[in-house]
């Protein structure tokens, strides 16, 4: 029988935060770390996010996922450059040409369940996204976009008992997608 206790959580709080990595065991946000990051660029403040989910292939509560998740993030930029914090590396993101339209791409392997003898355990390879428009190329008070996590079995896994089980996926492989709103709650310090 399958012990859902094999599985780990990748959002916030149960994981979204880490890179997505091991950023992903236990934190969360665009799992994009945890902890404290020297900020690169000019610093634009610490913004409140909220993500509504809109799609799931993954089926409900796949591995802890909310309907509504919320976190806080710090956001930089630096020429073409964004960056988002929430851990002890900041995850670089490209800004475009325009200083609103961001980007951010990242992936890892995540290790769900754990290897034992006959049984090769189940990796997956997590891909985040996360894109969006700033409000201003100025005073950044908030922001909006899209956050998708994208979950394919690692070569060479065996994820059948994470497969139709609470907390676990509907089928693999499978994508969550999530529109967030952010709002500035802390200004940037004075230089």
């Amino acid at each position: 029988m399958y012990k859902l206790s094999k599985l780990r959580s990748w959002v916030p709080g149960v994981g979204l935060g880490a890179v997505m990595l091991t950023l992903i065991s236990g934190s969360a946000g665009c799992d994009f770390g945890e902890g404290d990051a020297k900020i690169p660029g000019e610093h634009l403040g610490t913004f409140h996010i909220v993500a509504r989910m809109q799609a799931s292939t993954c089926g409900p509560g796949a591995l802890g996922s909310q309907d509504v998740w919320e976190f806080d993030v710090q956001m930089s930029r630096d020429g073409g450059q964004v960056f988002w914090l929430n851990g002890e590396e900041p995850v670089s993101g490209t800004l475009a040409a325009d200083g609103v339209s961001f980007a951010f791409d990242t992936s890892g392997q995540i290790q769900l369940i754990e290897p034992g003898p006959g049984y090769p355990g189940c990796a997956v390879i997590r891909t985040d996204r996360a894109s969006g428009q700033l409000d201003s190329t100025e005073e950044v008070l908030g922001f909006a976009g899209k956050l998708g996590y994208g979950f394919v079995a690692a070569a060479g896994s065996d994820c059948t008992e994470a497969l139709g089980v609470e907390g676990g996926f509907y089928a693999l492989p499978c994508e969550i997608q999530y529109d967030m709103t952010a709002t500035r709650t802390e200004a940037p310090p004075e230089e």
